[in-house]
């Protein structure tokens, strides 16, 4: 996400990185990148009702929401304007 220009609405690098907590600071989902897919881990009941209703059409796996790659932009954009916050991975893939 580090070095995203604001194009078409999108979040800056500096608004992702305010989205952005270390891992046990309350964050509401948890991101990791599996290959060309996203998987975004709802970490309470906001997030999940969030997600639920703001990407109805998306595959879970689990308790899991997964997209492609080239939707995860919009979709963090939106969480994050919404007030969710994600967890910052200490080991990013």
């Amino acid at each position: 996400m580090a070095g995203r220009h604001e194009v078409s609405g999108r979040a800056t690098s500096e608004q992702l990185r305010r989205g952005m907590l270390p891992p046990g600071s309350g964050a509401d989902i948890a991101a990791t990148r599996h290959s060309g897919l996203a998987r975004l881990e709802p970490l309470n009941d906001r997030a999940e009702a969030w997600m639920r209703t703001n990407a109805p059409d998306a595959s879970w796996d689990g308790p899991a929401l997964v997209v492609e790659m080239r939707y995860f932009p919009d979709l963090a954009d939106a969480a994050i304007a919404a007030g969710l916050a994600f967890e910052r991975d200490p080991h990013p893939n």
